[in-house]
């Protein structure tokens, strides 16, 4: 037998009811070689081996316990939409006193309160870590939107689209705009598989499922330059630029009908890109379904599943079906296609596992490693400045100073606060903008670093049209900002190359920064941080902020972002992205979810405020959890000194910035002298 498990070495009860799984899986299967070879010397059986030889620990222990189950148990699983969190999930538990054992979800499409809206995104990852530590197999499913559109979208227009043969070769070929805008796509939903993969958490991911049906953009196309390639290209990218390791691909098909969905052979990606295959049925079970998911899976020793279904499969079709290693319910239908009965008798029965339940892997611990930096470029000495900003988590919060435009960090800002209190800030915030002098600026990064101050750079430059500092460009002039090859854009790229030759000394040098670019891009009131703007105001604070959607000032972001690490090769950069709080009054700021420009290209947020405490109703740092999931996060305050229980009650904040003219020495020394205010160390 092909194992190195000793029984008498076993861990925990858990562990030895897995081994005595795995060794009865293999034992039976060696019985069947023997037949027809007079057992003179048994074939060695191997464990399912994971197509991404990176796969991380978590991971393989997943796809280990789907090999090892496949034959003798079934996984019971209940999918859930993202704006609902875990509702049928809990409601199976409701009718049945189980919690099934995967957690199926999905990153959505649509917009607003829909329940497959993509607001339900921060939500739902913070849900899936949570299920994930209480015992479940996580399932993720991606209702990816048409490479044409943007999201938000609505399912029959985009979802069930269709594309041209002519678009289809543009999205499978490298460069074009097609191929770019379905980058950018998937590249959004890597941001929060990342999250999941720095929170520790492995999970079956179903890109493009139902791959052989007619009814997704995606799917319907047979041969090699069909359907297929496109998984192929989705997994090259996740697996070798995003180096998403956490992931067990799971290729999915319909079950065949000779009309709409063609034979599953003809949409196989190969061996080398699926470590497990599926099949969704919402039709009566039939011996050629699963007789041709084992054909296609047993050559290449692939575990099987039920990756959708209506109706459970029957303790009796699982008794002529044992390989099917998981089946999942669909959101809603686990009442409407099952009776109480049914439920009840296949949830209790002993071949079914459900969360927490022992045949399954324990949850491996979290890692201890703050989460790496989106950009996969970064340097070492990225990750050591946001391991600085993780230690801080639990500890404190380490207070910042801004200091004036041009000014050396050593300034007079500095100056009064060691005078006054005897520490030196943790976090200098300089503007980018005030500088030109790239020499200069390498000695003011470097000369902070060395007295162990984190450097916070952020960039308000003027108005690529005519350099302005304030107003506002028409819609005309936004469109062809970020259209390339116009006057604007070119204009615009040279602003961008400005700031990357004053920021490229710094990355020579290997020292790292939290750049904080086109602040406040959700602000739309005269006085963005005001708690009660005037109802009327509906003017800019910055000619990039108030643009929500897709083609608005989140673009903008990540057009700079791709122009820096890109073209400009800087890696050194520790994205941040700054949002002003947003206002419940009519004209005043937006929230921040039409602004957010993913996970993946932030590696901290930071909040612009006016004062912190003050008696808000909700406390702001819980506000920015939403979105930042794992990252840390940090607030600026633009008035005075926060009042002195402020960080005693929001305890989240990782630092604490306050303006040049914060407040009298006394407030000051007070602030410092706060046991949740951490000053640069000593040296």
């Amino acid at each position: 037998m092909a194992r190195n498990d000793n029984p008498f070495h076993v861990a925990s009860a858990r562990q030895a009811a897995r081994l005595r799984f795995a060794i009865t899986r293999r034992l039976s299967l060696a019985f069947v070689l023997c037949l027809g070879t007079a057992c003179a010397g048994y074939a060695q059986i191997p464990d399912a081996q994971p197509v991404n030889p990176d796969a991380t620990p978590a991971a393989r222990a997943l796809l280990h316990d789907l090999d090892t189950i496949s034959g003798h148990a079934t996984i019971a699983g209940q999918h859930n939409f993202p704006n609902t969190v875990s509702r049928y999930s809990d409601r199976v538990y409701d009718l049945t006193g189980k919690f099934p054992g995967i957690f199926g979800q999905d990153f959505g499409f649509a917009a607003g309160d829909d329940k497959d809206s993509t607001l339900g995104r921060p939500s739902m990852i913070d849900e899936v870590i949570r299920e994930y530590r209480s015992g479940a197999v996580i399932a993720l499913t991606w209702h990816a939107v048409r490479p044409t559109d943007d999201e938000p979208v609505t399912f029959r227009d985009s979802v069930q689209g269709h594309l041209t043969d002519w678009e289809w070769q543009q999205v499978l070929t490298p460069g074009t705009d097609l191929n770019n805008r379905w980058r950018r796509q998937v590249d959004r939903i890597a941001g929060y598989l990342k999250e999941l993969q720095d929170a520790g958490v492995p999970v079956l991911f179903r890109p493009y499922h139902e791959i052989n049906g007619n009814w997704f953009w995606w799917g319907g196309r047979p041969g090699p330059n069909g359907s297929a390639a496109l998984y192929r290209q989705l997994y090259d990218r996740y697996v070798h630029i995003h180096h998403l390791n956490n992931l067990v691909w799971v290729w999915n098909v319909n079950s065949p009908n000779g009309t709409s969905a063609g034979p599953v052979a003809d949409y196989f990606p190969g061996a080398a890109y699926a470590d497990v295959l599926t099949m969704d049925i919402y039709e009566p079970y039939r011996p050629d379904f699963y007789s041709s998911m084992v054909a296609l899976a047993d050559p290449i020793h692939k575990p099987i599943a039920l990756a959708e279904v209506g109706a459970m499969p029957s303790l009796d079709t699982l008794a002529q079906e044992p390989r099917w290693a998981y089946f999942m319910m669909w959101s809603g239908m686990a009442e409407g296609y099952n009776t109480p009965d049914q439920l009840q008798a296949t949830f209790h029965a002993t071949n079914i596992i459900n969360r927490g339940d022992p045949r399954l892997s324990a949850p491996l611990p979290a890692p201890t490693a703050p989460p790496g930096p989106g950009d996969v470029q970064a340097g070492a000495e990225v990750r050591a400045l946001l391991g600085k900003l993780a230690e801080a988590k639990g500890n404190g919060t380490l207070a910042g100073q801004t200091v004036a435009e041009s000014a050396n960090p050593a300034s007079a800002e500095v100056q009064a606060i060691v005078a006054a209190t005897g520490k030196m800030p943790a976090v200098v915030e300089l503007d980018l903008t005030g500088a030109t002098d790239a020499k200069t600026l390498l000695a003011q990064v470097r000369g902070a670093t060395q007295q162990g101050q984190l450097v916070l750079l952020r960039w308000t430059p003027p108005r690529p049209s005519d350099n302005a500092a304030t107003g506002a460009l028409t819609d005309f002039e936004w469109q062809q900002l970020l259209e390339p090859g116009t006057d604007l854009n070119r204009r615009w790229e040279a602003q961008a190359d400005a700031a990357a030759a004053l920021l490229r000394p710094l990355a020579d040098a290997h020292l790292a920064v939290l750049w904080s670019p086109y602040p406040a891009s959700n602000a739309t009131s005269p006085a963005p941080n005001a708690a009660f703007p005037p109802s009327n105001a509906k003017v800019t604070v910055n000619w990039w902020a108030g643009r929500p959607g897709p083609a608005g000032s989140r673009e903008l972001y990540l057009k700079l972002h791709e122009r820096l690490t890109g073209h400009g090769n800087l890696h050194n950069l520790a994205w941040v992205w700054e949002a002003a709080p947003p206002s419940f009054i009519p004209g005043g700021n937006n929230g921040l979810e039409d602004f957010f420009p993913g996970a993946l290209y932030i590696d901290a947020m930071t909040l612009d405020t006016e004062t912190l405490g003050g008696g808000r109703r909700f406390p702001l740092d819980r506000l920015l959890s939403q979105f930042a999931g794992g990252k840390p996060f940090g607030v600026r305050v633009a008035t005075g000194v926060p009042p002195a229980d402020s960080l005693a009650r929001e305890t989240n904040w990782r630092w604490i910035v306050l303006s040049p003219a914060a407040s009298s020495s006394d407030a000051i020394k007070a602030f410092y002298a706060d046991p949740h205010v951490l000053a640069a160390p000593q040296k």
